[in-house]
This record gives structure tokens, sequence and C-alpha cells, in this order.
């Protein structure tokens, strides 16, 4: 018994010590740039009314999501992914937006209700990029409290 228990933690003790060595170099690179093209701003009340709106005419039965970060409800919408320049851009380091629509929203909620439907909202204040955005975004609102 001894012996086969010796075994066991030999071929053990083997297999970590190898999986260590196999293990990958893994690193994290920060994008160094967002651009964005297009920022749109609404009145609260508005926005919801717009994302509920859009997501009935399309046909949509799930409840719409939007991000909200610090203050912000925003929407952002990416250039093609597949396209080989975006990809390109991506790889050096900086991220195009071909637009990103906002509010002010100062106290987060999980699920906003309206007579059109429920919004929900998904907190996204642990994203840098998202905080770096939120706080851009903040600064330009035209509808500053």
């Amino acid at each position: 018994m001894r012996a086969l228990t010796k075994l066991l933690i030999s071929e053990a003790m083997s297999f970590c010590v190898m999986s260590e060595k196999a293990m990958p170099e893994i690193t994290i690179e920060p994008y160094k740039k967002i651009v964005i093209h297009e920022v749109i701003e609404y009145q609260f009340s508005d926005y919801v009314e717009l994302v509920l709106t859009g997501a009935r005419a399309a046909g949509g039965t799930t409840i719409p999501l939007v991000q909200w970060c610090n203050g912000i409800v925003f929407q952002v919408v990416p250039f093609n992914l597949n396209s080989e320049a975006v990809i390109e851009q991506q790889l050096e380091g900086t991220i195009h937006y071909n637009s990103v629509s906002f509010a002010l929203k100062e106290k987060f909620e999980p699920e906003v209700r309206s007579p059109l439907g429920n919004l929900r909202l998904i907190n996204a204040s642990a994203n840098p990029n998202f905080v770096a955005l939120a706080d851009l975004l903040r600064h330009r609102s035209k509808y500053k409290p």
C-alpha cells in the first residue's frame, strides 16, 4: 500500500512540475487609444424610449440591455469587427467606435421600467475603458445637472 501511495504522489508531483513548465506566458496589453467617430446625447427618458422602440421594431422579444458606468448609460456601435483594417488597428492598440449614444443616469438600477417596456442596465464600472469613456461623456454632456 505504501509503495502505491509513493508512486501516486510521485506521479502527481511529476505532473505538476510538467504542467508548470508547459504554462504559456500570458500578457495583458490594454488598448492605448479609443477613437469615437460620432457621439449622440439624449435626455434619459428619450434614450429609454429610443432603445425600447428600436428593440421592438427589430422584433425583439427579450429585454434590451445598455451599459451603465459612473452616472452614464450608453451603447457603443463598433465598426465591422471582421474587417482587416479594424483588426490591424486593434492589434496596434486603437479601438474605433462608429458611434456612442448616451444619457445621464446618476443612480444605477438593474432595471428601468417604462410604459413601453423594461430596459436592463449592466454595471460596467469595472471596465477601465468604460470608466474613461463615461468620464469623457459626462464632461461633454449638454444636460449636466
